[in-house]
């Protein structure tokens, strides 16, 4: 059964060629997988072209990487995530003091604090990413597919 993300098909064929790329224990399970990945590849490049960002290729025999620069652009626009404040850098490194002893030697917090830094600074924008997908999903009209949505930007 085809999916449809905003009147745009994801064919069968297309979620079987996908599925290649998603281990799972079972073959429901990796077509699942497999449906929701284009499903939000979908979402991600109707959203690079509504913002302006440019066109697209409707060329089935294009090379992913084009997609794949378009969506990157895409997330460095839409995506902004503060950088942690000292307060939390520390607060961080107090709860989590056993994750920075290295061969019996506990790191000072100025040597662990880069190493803080990324982690916070990659989840966040992890979980920046997440509500994005969601809130387009929640504007979207999807067919054939349900995906978890949100109808505000709040984390929630």
């Amino acid at each position: 059964m085809p999916i449809y993300v905003n009147e745009v098909e994801i064919t069968d064929e297309q979620v079987l060629r996908e599925m290649q790329h998603h281990p799972a224990p079972d073959q429901p399970s990796a077509l699942q997988m497999a449906a929701e990945a284009l499903t939000v590849r979908e979402l991600l490049l109707q959203a690079y072209v509504r913002e302006g960002l440019g066109t697209r290729e409707d060329d089935p025999t294009a090379e992913p990487v084009a997609d794949d620069a378009r969506i990157d652009a895409l997330l460095e626009k839409v995506i902004t995530v503060p950088v942690a404040e000292e307060e939390h850098l520390r607060r961080y490194y107090e709860n989590n003091r056993q994750q920075f002893v290295w061969d019996g030697e506990a790191l000072s917090f100025e040597d662990a604090r880069q190493t803080i830094t990324d982690y916070l600074t990659g989840t966040n924008w992890l979980q920046a990413v997440s509500q994005y997908i969601k809130i387009l999903a929640g504007r979207a009209k999807l067919v054939g597919i349900e995906l978890e949505c949100a109808d505000s930007p709040l984390v929630q």
